[in-house]
């Protein structure tokens, strides 16, 4: 073999998120999100965590047919490599009691005789996260002491002078003064004008009050009204046109072929229609004239047909 198992193993972790080593045990691949180390300020990347099972002997066939691809050998051969790998993996951790399969982990046996695995944190099988590095992040540290500064400020508050404090209760006492005098006087004028509401006599004789009387040219009264008649006819409504949106089953060349799906999706109580455009005849399962309306349907019928898709006409 021109690599080793190790390497097509390392290889297919990216890939795949079990990998099973016959008559040795499996790995098994999950995702963990990024972590932050609170004492170093150290930020690691999400990464995919692998796991060691060993109760997972069985053959899959994807580690073998993997290395015979890439080998270009049979199965059978590329299976023997398999089988060698494994004993000789079996041997030494039995033997050693520790076992290193390079940019996979290490294997060492617990004091129960289970064996126990460390993963290789040097290489990151995430595809979606992969080449990302660890990065440090800087602790912020206050220079000032913010009990410190509050103590200050209020012992600033407690230092100020009277003057000031006088000033202060000064301006906010002046303008309710001011306020209360002009609600004193304002109350005067209205006891006065009650006073001569009381003293009116609504039958007495009123004096007589003279209007004045004002003149205005004839000519600036008159006003010409120039009325145009209007017929009907002249009078066109314009119709905004909206935008229809269908929910597209399938295309089909022949006509035959799009009236079976539209009976089908008419018995399936939907309001189907054939769409005719240029050669191709399209069959709907609705039509909505708000995209957003047809968006949610859309979504619903892909779970049942992914390749339903949306017409804007």
């Amino acid at each position: 073999m021109n690599k080793s198992v190790e390497y097509y193993i390392s290889e297919l972790l990216f890939l795949h998120n079990c990998i099973i080593i016959p008559e040795f045990g499996g790995f098994v691949g999950n995702k963990k999100p990024a972590q932050l180390n609170e004492k170093t300020g150290v930020l690691k990347p999400p990464s995919k965590q692998i796991l060691f099972n060993p109760n997972l002997k069985t053959n899959d066939g994807l580690l073998i047919a993997h290395i015979a691809h890439q080998e270009n050998i049979s199965q059978q051969s590329a299976q023997e490599n398999v089988k060698k790998f494994s004993k000789k993996c079996s041997d030494k951790l039995s033997s050693t009691k520790v076992l290193r399969i390079k940019k996979v982990g290490l294997f060492t046996i617990g004091q129960e005789g289970n064996i126990i695995f460390s993963q290789d944190i040097s290489t990151n099988y995430s595809l979606h996260n992969f080449g990302m590095q660890p990065t440090s992040c800087k602790l912020i540290v206050r220079k000032t002491n913010p009990t410190k500064q509050l103590e200050n400020t209020i012992q600033k508050i407690r230092t100020k002078s009277p003057s000031n404090l006088f000033l202060r209760a000064a301006a906010v006492i002046i303008p309710l003064i001011m306020i209360s005098y002009l609600s004193v006087s304002q109350q005067e004028k209205i006891k006065t004008i009650y006073l001569e509401m009381a003293t009116f006599n609504p039958f007495s004789s009123p004096e007589k009050i003279e209007t004045p009387i004002i003149k205005i040219p004839k000519e600036e009264i008159e006003v010409k009204l120039n009325t145009v008649p209007i017929d009907e006819k002249d009078i066109k409504l314009t119709i905004i046109s909206e935008k229809t949106y269908y929910i597209i089953a399938g295309a089909f060349t022949k006509q035959k072929n799009a009236q079976k799906m539209h009976r089908k999706l008419l018995n399936w109580n939907y309001k189907s229609e054939i769409i005719k455009e240029s050669h191709l005849l399209r069959v709907s399962y609705e039509s909505f004239y708000n995209r957003e309306d047809a968006i949610l349907v859309l979504n619903k019928i892909k779970q049942e047909n992914p390749e339903a898709w949306l017409l804007t006409k």
